[in-house]
């Protein structure tokens, strides 16, 4: 399906589920967020409770509209639940796939689904063993249930759930049945529902564990999440870490995917553990009760956890005493002063309505002006001077990082926190570009969205070899395409080059390239590690900027450099 025809199908559904309704998929499938009721004497028909919430009648959940109702109908067969759950998991990564192409949350999606058939059930990447009372599987002999636990933003994974679904009752050799009538009953009273036949023990992910008695409780998770988020850059990494662990068949030992990509396991594992948030080691890695419930918890606040986090990240740039080793080469280029302490003084006709008059400026001009004329006469329009603060402007910042594989684990996340951080902080127009091998990758250009950022940066992997050369000369190619705003270029790398761009010297092409920086007038920030001081002190020469050089790579670090870095480019 296109993604304008997915996003008008999603449209669609959510006109009516918002409404309580339910709604046809196909011929054979009724979605809605309530019980569904089949009369064994009208089989084509179905009826929608319209006053019986699906998520708090068979989950006990507090909040009604949070739970998605799936029923496709077939003809009476044994239709097998491990297929439907395999079907499900492969939707779930094909809406992920679609909707978000590195396909990093699609656990996230599968890990909320449950199903039901006249075989078993229960969570979609769990065991699959429950879901065996004879009355239950007896009432799911016509057809397959699904329950899905989603934002109404995802609303297109219904689709894919469908499809699947209908394909492998097919596959089977199992008759699809045509719904030819639903009826919304909208009635709140009459006889109650009985579904003793339906109740069962199961691992799902969709009942709400221990429900917090107050506030504070929601308040002491979200305090927990952030800090257990804090090493994972974001609160979508910490969630798909968590689905990571729970989930019934790994693609991915979870030990070997945080050392991979942050670095420094143990730690990490030190504090979640801390947090009573996983249990065991290694390959045996598990979640607590709290882990359930943390996971959960993340799926229902996704959006104020990140508003949450975005917070966090702001405060990194704080200042603070870091001994560092400077060495400025600008040789006294005009750069612009601090935003805080730039203020201007400017003829009536120049300024703008947000200005004061200043007294000590007009009385100057007044005086310069009778002197010039000979004469003293009054105060007049053209002697008015106007006291501004000068404009903030956007800069067009873009980033360099190293992605050769020495920058793996706690390095590289520190250049992403970075990125995050010059995001949020200010009204630039951020880019991020990595060099490994012979590749220079775009990952970011001049992003205006949060999530834009987030889906670019999920695709940096380091790896190989250091083509610094080649990072330089696309850096300033992008910088070069400028929309009448200053410009900054900042490198992050932990080595030399190692990689040659024009001559078979990888870093005589890197100090070639520092050349072009620096006749294009760009400013330049090199950010780089003691033992590669030497070459990263002759490049910054070349290029006119400004060199630190730093024991390690530290997020709040970078955050603060580069902070005071950007104040003496912006004007």
């Amino acid at each position: 399906m296109r993604p304008d025809e997915l996003a008008a199908f999603a449209a669609e559904v959510n006109d009516r589920l918002d409404r309580g309704l339910g709604v046809r998929v196909g011929e054979t499938a009724l979605i809605s967020r309530r019980v569904h009721v089949i009369d064994p004497t009208h089989p084509d028909e179905a009826q929608v409770k319209c006053a019986a919430d699906a998520g708090q009648v068979f989950y006990r959940r507090s909040l009604a509209d949070e739970i998605v109702h799936i029923d496709i109908f077939h003809s009476l067969a044994d239709v097998n639940h491990y297929a439907i759950a395999q079907a499900s998991r492969r939707a779930a990564e094909e809406f992920s796939r679609e909707t978000c192409p590195s396909g990093r949350f699609s656990a996230a999606f599968a890990d909320f689904i449950d199903v039901q058939t006249a075989t078993g059930g229960g969570r979609v990447t769990g065991s699959l063993k429950y879901g065996r009372k004879p009355s239950l599987q007896m009432a799911h002999r016509g057809h397959v249930h699904l329950a899905v636990l989603m934002p109404r933003e995802d609303s297109g994974l219904l689709y894919y759930l469908v499809r699947n679904a209908e394909q492998v009752i097919q596959w089977q050799g199992v008759e699809l049945r045509r719904l030819d009538r639903i009826v919304n009953d909208r009635n709140p009273g009459g006889t109650p529902v009985d579904l003793s036949p339906y109740s069962c023990s199961t691992d799902s992910l969709l009942q709400e564990h221990a429900p917090p008695a107050n506030p504070a409780d929601d308040c002491a998770m979200m305090k927990d999440a952030l800090d257990a988020a804090a090493d994972f850059g974001s609160v979508s990494s910490l969630a798909g870490f968590l689905e990571c662990v729970a989930a019934a068949r790994r693609r991915e030992n979870p030990y070997a995917l945080l050392e991979r990509e942050y670095g420094d396991a143990e730690a990490m594992l030190a504090r979640l553990r801390a947090l009573e948030i996983l249990s065991g080691d290694g390959a045996c890695l598990a979640l607590t009760d709290k882990g359930r419930q943390m996971a959960a918890f993340l799926r229902r606040f996704a959006r104020e956890m990140e508003t949450q986090m975005r917070k966090v990240i702001r405060r990194s740039g704080r200042a603070r005493a870091v001994p560092l080793d400077k060495s400025d080469f600008t040789r006294g280029r005009t750069r612009g002063a601090s935003v805080r302490e730039s203020r201007a003084i400017m003829s009536a006709e120049e300024a703008d309505f947000r200005g004061a008059i200043s007294v000590p400026g007009t009385i100057g001009q007044w005086a310069v002006r009778c002197s010039q004329q000979g004469r003293r006469g009054p105060i007049e329009l053209c002697d008015v001077r106007i006291e501004q603060a000068r404009r903030r402007v956007r800069v067009d910042v873009c980033l360099l990082i190293d992605a050769s594989a020495s920058m793996a684990g706690k390095r590289i996340q520190a250049a992403k926190h970075l990125a995050r951080y010059m995001f949020l902080t200010c009204r630039d127009r951020v880019s991020v570009l990595t060099f490994q091998d012979r590749n220079v990758t775009p990952h970011v250009i001049r992003a205006r969205s949060h999530r834009a950022l987030e889906h670019g940066l999920s695709g940096v992997r380091p790896a190989g070899l250091t083509p610094l050369a080649a990072g330089i000369v696309e850096a300033v190619r992008l910088l070069g395409v400028r929309h009448n705003a200053p410009a900054m270029l900042v490198l992050l790398t932990d080595g030399i080059p190692t990689m040659n761009q024009w001559t078979g010297d990888p870093a005589r092409d890197a100090l070639t390239a520092a050349e072009h920086i620096a006749q294009n007038n760009i400013p330049f920030t090199c950010i780089g590690l003691a033992p590669n001081k030497g070459f990263l002190r002759r490049l910054t020469e070349i290029a006119r900027g400004t060199l630190y050089i730093v024991d390690e790579f530290d997020r709040d670090v970078l955050a603060k450099l580069v902070k005071d870095e950007r104040s003496r480019v912006q004007t």
